[in-house]
């Protein structure tokens, strides 16, 4: 995988993390955006394929669509 150099602002990082607070949001030394679901977690055995527990992005607008959708399937 190539590793994305991008540069998301504090405030960026956080208008993400206002808005979706059911998850930890942060950006790894490789660059890359990230979000893990808080709370417990209860087993899904009818869950969407689709669904994550961990996403990650190379782009906050990626991210954010990864969430949107993931917020949708639960």
């Amino acid at each position: 995988m190539a590793v994305t150099n991008i540069n998301v602002s504090d405030e960026e990082l956080n208008r993400l993390r206002d808005k979706y607070p059911a998850w930890h949001i942060w950006m790894s030394q490789a660059r890359r955006l990230w979000a893990t679901r808080k709370g417990q977690i209860t087993s899904g055995r009818h869950r969407d394929a689709r669904w994550s527990m961990t996403i990650d992005a190379g782009t906050s607008e990626d991210l954010e669509k990864q969430l949107e959708e993931q917020n949708f399937l639960g």
